[in-house]
């Protein structure tokens, strides 16, 4: 009996120092600043593959590149950001590196499919919350496309930054999510449960942050269909193979009539007309697009943001009707225009680019990366030297 008792409280003690031993190891993994030589979330290292980036992996990746006296930019927004359709080499946010010269360190953390304030932006909060100087950068594509913190293949990363106690007191965005959360039919509401729940217990324990290093730098363990026969392989040893973009005529060619449905999507139930044949917002877009703007982007970030609306390809523009094109340049103009009503600066991207800086509908190749490079330095500087 002694002795049963005795393995019982052995077999107890194992399991508490091996449980405390991981949580320890967690908490060390996720001030590690990996991925080495970072310069994106590619595709092998994201959602995509099943692989989600910590958010305490996101901010360690930010502070190790920053050093006091210089400006961190930091780069959220979705796949265009991402800077898919360039290969690593070709990467937009390395040619703005080079444009904004050594006061600036340049972190590319934009998610395939994220939001402007999801993941990245949390980021930025939290580092201007401590008084580093941050300069933030996203884009959406839709114009009128805000979003919200949580949500989404990247809306993870707000649960665990909001119980890791890295953001700004915000009472408009608590209120928003809260309405947002009870409006979700019962599957969903279950889904975001789940994500509060991992997210509360990795503020304690860091378990994510653990297994997501396991996984990089030794071993993974959950199938994808994308990574097939190579998914067991850990992240660290899976190049950036982001490809090169196609001959010019076999661009724009696979399914057109879907994406032209898409092109005219984005401005087609936003614009009415207006008197004299001008065109004007529909007014419940108006409103909605305003609050979003006005629940989801904390005071603190707003004169340090800067928000890109990026138009679609002028392959695709160019087969609009006159109409359709006024309408679309309207849209892009009058979206703009609310956000800087909101105190935060908001660039049109596209004018001047050709069809050759385009991969597809809304991906840069490497040309188009150049000229959004170019872009965003000047109005960088501007934000940083008003």
């Amino acid at each position: 009996m002694t002795t049963t008792r005795l393995s019982s409280w052995l077999l107890l003690g194992g399991i508490l120092t091996g449980f405390l031993g991981s949580a320890w190891q967690g908490r060390l993994a996720s001030a590690y600043s990996k991925p080495g030589g970072f310069r994106r979330f590619h595709q092998r290292i994201s959602p995509d593959t099943i692989y989600y980036p910590p958010y305490a992996m996101l901010e360690a990746l930010a502070l190790a590149r920053w050093q006091p006296g210089k400006t961190l930019v930091i780069i959220g927004g979705n796949s265009i950001l991402n800077g898919v359709g360039q290969p690593a080499d070709e990467l937009w946010s390395l040619r703005l590196q080079e444009l904004l010269g050594d006061s600036y360190v340049v972190v590319n953390l934009a998610f395939r499919g994220a939001y402007p304030m999801q993941g990245a932006a949390l980021v930025a909060e939290s580092l201007l919350r401590r008084d580093i100087a941050v300069l933030f950068v996203a884009n959406t594509n839709p114009p009128a496309a805000t979003g919200r913190a949580p949500g989404g293949a990247s809306g993870y990363l707000y649960w665990q930054a909001q119980y890791q106690n890295q953001l700004v007191p915000f009472a408009a965005r608590a209120e928003s999510i809260r309405r947002w959360l009870d409006s979700l039919p019962p599957l969903e509401r279950q889904q975001q449960a789940e994500e509060r729940l991992g997210a509360h217990l990795e503020a304690w324990f860091r378990q994510q942050s653990l297994w997501h290093h396991v996984g990089y730098r030794h071993i993974f363990t959950v199938w994808n269909f994308v990574l097939a026969r190579d998914f067991w392989m850990p992240r660290a040893s899976l190049p950036d193979n982001e490809p090169s973009a196609q001959p010019l005529h076999d661009r724009f060619q696979n399914f057109l009539p879907q994406e032209m449905a898409i092109v005219r999507s984005f401005s087609e139930s936003l614009a009415v007309p207006g008197a004299a044949d001008q065109w004007q917002l529909e007014a419940g877009s108006r409103q909605r697009l305003s609050a979003d703007i006005e629940t989801s982007i904390v005071p603190l970030l707003r004169p340090r943001t800067l928000i890109l609306l990026c138009e679609n390809a002028p392959y695709y523009l160019d087969q609009l009707s006159p109409a359709e094109k006024a309408r679309d340049a309207f849209v892009y103009s009058a979206c703009a225009q609310i956000w800087r009503d909101h105190g935060i600066a908001c660039e049109v991207a596209g004018a001047g680019f050709a069809p050759v800086d385009y991969i597809d509908r809304a991906h840069l190749s490497g040309d188009g990366g150049q000229k959004l490079a170019q872009l965003v330095a000047r109005k960088i500087t501007q934000l940083n030297h008003p």
